[in-house]
């Protein structure tokens, strides 16, 4: 479906408000950074949930195929000291930008063609379809919790495990740590 508007065409406000969904007052002005000279080009920003939450950001937001390379590239360089930190640096600094380039192509995506002379349609239903299909999952907060105690436990259970069969951890600690004495 060929929809899209001319790319000098900007995105209107209700547009964005309506695609963003929670925290549309904070991404709208770094939004128009990246736009301030006409076209679209990367300019430094800085997002913490981006920089923490990772993949579980991109999947919040809607950005599945970025999802899916972050898990993939976690996997790939592994994990040491200095990977997390340099990987989280790298997805603070892009977030905002690769967010704002989906948002911009899922709104010039949704817009009618009948608007394509012209500014947008900001009719009801045009913002209702954007709310659908940009917006935030709610449910990714409480997966990410779940997960988290799942490790948590796995990794308890697995230590535990390691504990009671390989003698020489029993040998460098004969009384159990903590309160379990």
């Amino acid at each position: 479906m060929e929809s899209h508007l001319p790319s000098s065409s900007p995105l209107a406000a209700e547009e964005l408000t309506a695609y963003i969904g929670p925290k549309a007052e904070r991404y709208r002005p770094r939004f128009g950074r990246f736009t301030r000279t006409g076209t679209a080009r990367f300019e430094f920003s800085w997002n913490w949930p981006a920089a923490f939450a990772g993949m579980w950001w991109y999947l919040y937001r809607k950005m599945y195929g970025w999802a899916l390379a972050d898990f993939a590239l976690s996997v790939l360089l592994g994990w040491t000291l200095f990977v997390p930190v340099l990987w989280g640096v790298a997805r603070a600094v892009t977030g905002d930008y690769l967010y704002f380039r989906q948002a911009d192509r899922k709104i010039r995506e949704a817009r009618p063609i009948s608007s394509a002379g012209g500014s947008p349609a900001a009719d009801s239903a045009h913002l209702a379809r954007l709310a659908a299909e940009g917006g935030v999952h709610a449910w990714v907060p409480w997966v990410a919790i779940g997960a988290v105690f799942l490790v948590l436990a796995l990794a308890a259970l697995f230590f535990g495990l390691a504990w009671n069969t390989i003698p020489p951890l029993r040998e460098l600690w004969p009384d159990p740590p903590g309160r379990w004495a």
